[in-house]
């Protein structure tokens, strides 16, 4: 059997994959306990043919159920749920190295158990403090728990103190997460532009920068790093949710408190851009309610005292449209519509040029008041 291990190797090395396979086999033949010849031929097939060497695998494990090599080898190509099994059965065992724990850590953490991810890297971490790797899935099990004083902790140590640490994408991506929970917002953002850097492929990272700045009331910033997302995307990925986005930035732009960052020209000039954005999306999505809501919106606040009515006919279309629809789910939109629509004519009782529409205006103002009552 080892002289058929031993030339299945040579195979191996001459890049011959189907002479090794057989010399493998035919170890196997010779030997039905040759473990080496198993897990040879996994992996060979582990990435080719992954329920060939899962086959292989099993019936050694059917011979020998307690050989910890064999749940390895098995756990290396089971999908999440299967790893995780397989690593349970040696990773916690006296033979266990600090690689087997961080397997077992990173397989548990895939698969979203995070509270026994955590304490596995815990263990590791009692073993060797300032491996990276422990401390690396400490931050992002502490942050995806919400533990996020912890998870701080960790971090701190992960990019400050560790041995050997090879920062990726994720690395960043994750401590941004955990700085934008913590409202650290420009430091969030830096660790975001770290990851894009890192990977230029992951452009949905501008979204997460968007979102810091937007949180930061910073509409600018959050609007042009918004821009960037939309624009590395293929024009069918383009979509009317994704636009609606920016009418909502620009929405926020043209309604944010009273700062020196913000004149009252561009104020305008934000709500506008919120409107056309939102009539492209009323158009593209007529089914919808929202473009028409968040159009009537817009205009409220481009006419704050209610004198020009801007908002009135797109209050009054979303209203109709809801009515038909006759859903309660509906009804906070529906107050909102009846609000603006019956102060409207509420003012509208008292303008001199519209006197003798007076107790038609208090009638309709009554009708959408008792409407909300309704």
């Amino acid at each position: 059997a080892l002289a058929s291990v031993l030339e299945g190797n040579i195979a191996v090395k001459q890049k011959n994959a189907g002479l090794a396979s057989q010399k493998y086999e035919e170890a196997i033949y010779f030997d039905p306990k040759c473990t080496e010849a198993y897990l040879k031929y996994a992996d060979i097939y582990k990435s080719a043919n992954a329920s060939l060497a899962i086959e292989k695998l099993n019936q050694l494990k059917d011979l020998e159920p307690s050989n910890t090599a064999v749940d390895k080898k098995l756990a290396e190509i089971y999908s999440f749920n299967k790893a995780v099994e397989a690593y349970a059965n040696f990773a916690m065992g006296p033979t266990a190295t600090e690689e087997d724990l961080v397997k077992y850590a990173f397989a548990l953490f895939l698969n979203h158990d995070f509270d026994k991810s955590l304490e596995v890297a815990n263990m590791g971490l009692q073993k060797n403090a300032r491996h990276a790797a422990f401390n690396r899935l400490a931050m992002y099990n502490y942050t995806d728990l919400k533990r996020f004083d912890e998870a701080l902790k960790a971090a701190d140590v992960f990019f400050k103190e560790c041995d050997k640490a090879d920062y990726s994408y994720l690395d960043y991506m994750y401590y941004g997460h955990l700085l934008e929970s913590l409202k650290k917002y420009d430091d969030a953002v830096v660790q975001y532009e770290k990851a894009v850097k890192m990977d230029p492929t992951k452009t949905d990272l501008f979204k997460n920068i968007s979102s810091a700045y937007e949180q930061k009331n910073d509409y600018k910033k959050a609007i042009s790093a918004y821009q960037k997302y939309y624009a590395s995307l293929d024009k069918e990925k383009q979509t009317p949710d994704l636009q609606f986005q920016f009418g909502r930035l620009y929405y926020g732009a043209g309604t944010q408190p009273d700062s020196l960052a913000i004149t009252v020209e561009e104020r305008k000039q934000a709500l506008m851009s919120a409107d056309s954005t939102f009539h492209a999306i009323a158009e593209a999505a007529p089914d919808s309610y929202l473009g028409n809501f968040w159009r009537a919106r817009a205009n409220s606040a481009l006419d704050p005292e209610t004198t020009q009515g801007l908002a009135k006919p797109f209050y009054e279309e979303v209203a109709a449209l809801l009515e038909s629809k006759n859903d309660p789910h509906y009804n906070s939109a529906l107050v909102e519509c009846y609000s603006y629509l019956g102060y409207y004519y509420l003012l509208a009782i008292e303008n001199p040029a519209l006197k003798a529409e007076a107790k038609a205006n208090k009638d309709k103002s009554i009708e959408y008041w008792s409407k909300i009552l309704a």
